[in-house]
């Protein structure tokens, strides 16, 4: 599964803002393209997001659009009513599960918040992705006892994201092999990487992990995204296709298309910023 973050993590990409005509059309475009999950914004905590989210539901059958939450209450119910319209829609929540030196008891309350946060957005969706955010430098052994509580509360994925974009191809499957052989229900769930370019690895990570299990890559169009960016889409889906032992059903003739209209917005913000 390919899930695009072009229009939630893309803009957090220094300079680059896209208004809702422009999210329409990209999103237009992964549809066509083939895309299964298109998270459009965070409207917990861009208000603009919420309308973007909302209209967008409205206008893509075949994807899915997903909004992200934090554990809050409040910004879970908002992407809940974001993405009501949506023939196909997901809840994307997080928690931050590197703890080195915290409490026992912090722990706990971390774990409990994890269950009440997947619970509830359960309750509004079938389909709630969690994601175990700064997973690569956080305690293996909790790392995998997280996992394991937001499996039990619902969530149908599981990201495991290298937020900063540290890790090497090695130490990233060490511990993805380490979540599929601790985590006891791990098979109910699709697990999920998330890999950040800051040492130039993230399509190196997002490929190995699939040798470990994973089945959905977090990806967007020319790699935007926070600091320097995302694993790129085109690249994944090249290096998926040539592998040729891994089943995707994106139409790459359109990956041109989409990446030029995503460098004139990128192109057009830079400038709006200059003048």
């Amino acid at each position: 599964m390919i899930f695009d973050t072009t229009m939630r993590d893309g803009e957090l990409t220094p300079g680059i803002k896209m208004n809702l005509q422009e999210k329409i059309n990209i999103a237009k475009l992964l549809e066509a393209m083939g895309v299964d999950v298109i998270e459009v914004g965070y409207p917990g905590r861009y208000e603009k997001d919420f309308a973007e989210i909302f209209t967008i539901s409205q206008l893509i059958g075949n994807s899915t659009i997903c909004g992200l939450a934090s554990a809050n209450q409040e910004e879970i119910i908002s992407v809940a009513e974001a993405i009501k319209p949506a023939y196909r829609g997901r809840i994307h929540t997080y928690a931050l599960v590197n703890l080195s030196g915290q409490s026992q008891l912090e722990k706990e309350q971390v774990l409990e918040k994890i269950k009440v946060s997947v619970s509830l957005a359960r309750n509004y969706c079938d389909d709630i992705e969690w994601s175990a955010f700064d997973a690569t430098r956080s305690e293996p052994d909790f790392l995998c006892k997280s996992i394991e509580t937001a499996i039990q509360s619902g969530a149908t994925t599981v990201s495991i994201p290298d937020s900063l974009g540290l890790a090497s191809p090695e130490e990233f499957s060490q511990l993805l092999q380490r979540i599929f052989n601790q985590v006891s229900n791990i098979d109910q769930a699709i697990i999920s990487v998330h890999c950040h370019d800051d040492l130039g690895l993230a399509v190196d990570n997002s490929l190995i992990a699939l040798n470990c299990g994973v089945r959905q890559i977090e990806c967007s169009i020319n790699g935007l995204g926070a600091r320097k960016g995302n694993a790129d889409l085109a690249k994944v889906v090249s290096e998926i296709i040539n592998q040729k032992h891994f089943q995707l059903e994106v139409d790459t003739s359109l990956i041109s298309n989409v990446s030029e209209l995503v460098s004139q917005i990128s192109k057009g913000s830079s400038e709006k910023i200059v003048s």
